[in-house]
């Protein structure tokens, strides 16, 4: 009975570790074939390459500060109607907003309209006082642009205002904040 007893307690204490080696296995696979590129989408966060480990000092460049300001949330309307089922499985719907409407502020000016927004940028870029030199190489470049969404703007808002800044040849784009938070949300939720 003893020996019985000792054989089943060595049995439980090995492991099987066949089945973790083949997920760890795949898990290397699909990192290996999987491009990263498209998980950046339509938005790259490039780093700035003028600041880090160099020490030699820089200076500060001007950019162009743009903010989308939320005027008005909208609506929430459903895509589609949900089933009894899909609810009770915990589904839930993708909605559109009816009645967003958002505007830009580039310095003191206010833009009600993304065609407004555009034509000033090209104004801007075309503006030859709103050249810069290039640290790197010593060359003239337009300035660069931070995009500074505020509370309660969308993905969409987002999106159009970089098309607008792209189609008026800006290269430099990156990314601020600091707008506050969403009405009902706290800071760092």
């Amino acid at each position: 009975m003893r020996d019985k007893l000792e054989e089943v307690l060595e049995n439980e204490a090995e492991m099987n570790m066949t089945p973790m080696i083949d997920v760890v296995f795949l898990l290397i696979i699909f990192f290996l074939c999987i491009d990263f590129k498209i998980l950046e989408a339509k938005l790259p966060a490039n780093l700035p390459k003028d600041v880090g480990a160099h020490t030699t000092d820089v200076e500060p460049q001007e950019k162009l500060n743009i903010q989308i300001v939320c005027e008005n949330w909208g609506d929430e309307k459903p895509r589609k109607q949900l089933t009894a089922a899909e609810v009770a499985a915990g589904r839930t719907s993708s909605h559109y907003l009816v009645g967003h409407k958002v505007h830009w502020r580039v310095g003191p000016q206010i833009f009600h309209t993304i065609d407004e927004l555009l034509v000033e940028l090209k104004r801007i870029h075309a503006d030859p006082s709103k050249l810069q030199k290039d640290p790197a190489t010593g060359e003239m470049k337009v300035m660069g642009v931070v995009v500074e969404p505020g509370p309660e703007t969308t993905y969409g808002d987002v999106a159009s205002t970089l098309d607008a800044i792209g189609e008026a040849d800006f290269n430099d784009i990156s990314f601020g904040g600091g707008l506050g938070a969403r009405k009902g949300e706290k800071k760092g939720d």
